[in-house]
């Protein structure tokens, strides 16, 4: 038998945030950057009508132009599979998930208790990015939730299974970064009393040319070099915007 799925962790692992901005203390706030896995509401995908949820799906480095997303960007649709039961745990893996390889579960993707959608790695579509509004992302994965994200959609492309361990260690810079623009957003945010689209986007391309200074995001993909270019965003931060609360 060759190598075999990783069973998709419960919701508590697989999501970061999820809920309806202005309605769920957990849903994702406005400051958090784009990323892999995002899911948006009421966006319409060409060829695709009967779906109006949109997961991000390329790699960040291919979505983005700069510091901001591109034009166009590249999504997949999200469907409900069970609009009542959530569908995870053991059981649900050997029934449900297992064997349906064209697809990545999002079990209690509203965190309502109840329901389960699926992003569908064959519904795939290209949508202007101005479609994707921060207000109506309704979820975004984990980090680790990402890279069973990015397993399950190699294996669909490929049938090629890669462990999470490689997939996590070619990921962490890419990681890594998203968590320093974060900070940096957020204590932006913080400071300026607002998250508004302006102060958002001004704060993320005041991070892009910072990192891009001194081959910052180049020194991300070292081990060595990582943990002092976090210290000197750190430092940036305390200096431009007085640290985070």
């Amino acid at each position: 038998m060759g190598a075999q799925l990783n069973p998709v962790p419960g919701t508590d692992q697989l999501y970061e945030y999820r809920g309806v901005l202005g309605a769920d203390e957990e849903a994702p706030p406005r400051f958090l950057p784009y990323h892999q896995g995002d899911v948006f509401s009421h966006v319409d995908l060409p060829g695709l009508p009967d779906y109006d949820h949109a997961m991000l799906f390329l790699h960040p480095c291919t979505m983005r132009k700069g510091a901001q997303l591109a034009p166009e960007v590249t999504v997949i649709g999200v469907q409900v599979k069970s609009p009542k039961k959530v569908l995870t745990g053991p059981a649900s893996w050997e029934k449900h998930w297992a064997k349906s390889f064209a697809v990545m579960p999002l079990p209690d993707m509203y965190n309502v208790g109840c329901g389960t959608h699926v992003a569908e790695f064959m519904k795939m579509a290209t949508v202007p990015s101005t479609s994707l509004a921060r207000d109506r992302r309704v979820s975004t994965l984990s980090a680790e939730g990402r890279l069973h994200l990015l397993q399950r959609a190699f294996h669909h492309f490929s049938r090629a299974v890669i462990p999470l361990g490689d997939l996590r260690m070619s990921m962490r810079p890419v990681e890594r970064e998203i968590q320093l623009q974060t900070d940096w957003v957020e204590a932006c945010c913080d400071q300026q009393g607002s998250a508004a689209d302006k102060v958002i986007v001004e704060a993320e391309s005041a991070f892009d040319s910072f990192l891009g200074e001194e081959n910052r995001r180049e020194k991300l993909q070292s081990g060595e070099s990582e943990f002092a270019v976090a210290r000197a965003v750190k430092k940036e931060i305390e200096m431009r915007y007085g640290g985070r609360s």
